[in-house]
């Protein structure tokens, strides 16, 4: 039986940073992975989809060439070239984390965990042995896994879940996304690039739960610009398997047929099998309920990511186990905020959002002020052509302390970083307009927002969102 200060379950964003981090502080480490180090995140879900959003994007900007006085005739999109691009780069990165481990001399176990108690790990390996690992400290990171929809079981041929759409070697013709949220909009915007006709159904009116009321209609405008046909609202009662694709008749009684269906109606915990019931968490509805330390209901045991479902963001599975080991190891002020988690979503144009949405706000009865800058107003955004979209900013309005930053346009994942830092922070609208932004930049557009919230926009025009 080998002993360690820290073992984890699950080898994702959330179990491998967790892992390093305990390493640096002089634990004694083992981490346990039954698949791939990485877990979805790297494997089959944000590096790949994010990569492929870069050929999609490239072969948009290629396409509309001769509007910067360029020739580029007759682009085409290889998407078993591009899947082999997105294989190596995944690869390698998991090549790296694997280097890490060595670095920090964290224990790898790959194989098939199953907790015996509090600190008790017994695990099945590849090769079918077994061993058990105890540790001090256990911090269960297993993760989720795609939500099946009874209706329209996978066969990975013409009914496919996020991950067998990574896989594909061709382009489809045809494809209705069912579910929407994040991945379903990456994906609608992603292969309406590449050239297919993209139709999309959501049980909600919402593209994505959660975003600013504005920002989804941001998206809906830029969905139907890219000629994404949406059915929201309407959800499918039936379907049917034809020579050439699927058929799905629609609430409405609207019938449909593509040649390929991508389900994206959610996620579920990856906790069921490996010994948490039998252990006693408190589970609900399969996930693990934590405090803002990542404590379970039991002593020493930890759980952080997906599992706990709290938000399903890789970045936010790996400060959770960053606070779960620092405050295992005696670090008591360590705890996460909620609040103050940034969200990149890689539609087209990008989407960011940190903090809180004027819906929220009004439903915790936050007196709040707003303001609001269209990109098309810059002059840096007609430069490299990508005019839609806007900066929203909300602030408390007793003193005027900014709580949300919502984005929808060009380099919004990059611009939210700044956003992040002024929340975390703490930073007035009055103190966030004393900064200045290079001229010219799209951070230009934050900074107008700002000012608009105070009723000082230097270049805003009524244009609209």
């Amino acid at each position: 039986m080998s002993q360690y200060d820290t073992v984890i379950l699950g080898a994702g964003p959330g179990g491998y940073v967790a892992a390093i981090r305990a390493a640096q502080l002089g634990a004694k480490v083992c981490i346990i992975e039954k698949e791939l180090v990485g877990g979805t995140c790297l494997n089959w879900g944000c590096i790949p989809t994010k990569a492929m959003y870069k050929s999609a994007v490239l072969f948009e900007q290629m396409r509309k060439a001769e509007t910067f006085g360029l020739s580029c005739d007759r682009p085409r999109a290889h998407l078993d070239k591009i899947v082999s691009r997105n294989q190596r780069i995944v690869a390698e990165l998991r090549e790296g984390v694997e280097r890490l481990f060595n670095k920090n001399k964290v224990n790898l176990i790959m194989g098939e965990g199953y907790v015996k108690g509090p600190g008790e790990v017994e695990v099945t390996t590849t090769n079918h042995g077994k061993q058990t690992i105890r540790g001090k400290q256990l911090i269960i990171a297993t993760g989720s896994q795609p939500l099946a929809l009874d209706l329209l079981p996978w066969d990975q041929q013409k009914v496919l879940n996020t991950r067998s759409m990574l896989e594909l070697k061709r382009i489809p013709k045809s494809l209705f996304i069912v579910g929407g949220g994040v991945s379903g909009c990456e994906f609608a915007l992603l292969f309406s690039a590449l050239g297919s006709t993209i139709h999309m159904t959501k049980r909600s009116k919402e593209p994505i739960k959660g975003l600013d009321r504005d920002i989804n209609s941001g998206l809906i405008r830029a969905l139907k610009k890219r000629k994404v046909k949406l059915h929201l609202g309407d959800p499918p009662e039936a379907a049917v398997h034809t020579e050439s694709g699927v058929r799905l008749t629609l609430q409405s009684g609207k019938q449909i047929e593509t040649e390929m269906v991508l389900v994206t109606v959610g996620r579920s915990p990856v906790s069921r099998g490996i010994g948490l019931n039998r252990l006693g968490l408190d589970l609900k509805n399969g996930y693990v309920q934590v405090n803002q330390y990542c404590q379970t209901n039991m002593e020493r045991v930890y759980a952080i990511g997906d599992v706990t479902g709290k938000q399903e963001l890789a970045h936010f599975a790996s400060h959770q186990g960053i606070v779960a080991v620092e405050h295992g190891l005696g670090e008591q002020e360590a705890a996460v905020d909620e609040d103050a988690v940034p969200v990149a979503i890689f539609t087209s144009p990008e989407i960011a959002s940190v903090g809180l949405t004027a819906q929220q706000c009004e439903e915790r009865s936050i007196g709040y002020l707003e303001g609001s800058f269209p990109f098309r107003a810059l002059g840096k955004s007609h430069a490299i052509g990508e005019i839609d979209g806007f900066v929203k900013v909300i602030a408390r309005k007793k003193d005027e302390r900014i709580i949300g930053i919502h984005i929808i346009g060009p380099d919004a994942s990059t611009l939210i970083a700044a956003c992040s830092v002024a929340l975390t922070k703490g930073v007035t609208l009055k103190e966030m307009s004393k900064t200045i932004q290079a001229h010219p930049t799209v951070a230009e557009a934050l900074w107008e927002a700002v000012e608009d919230a105070r009723g000082l926009s230097i270049h805003k025009l009524d244009l609209g969102l």
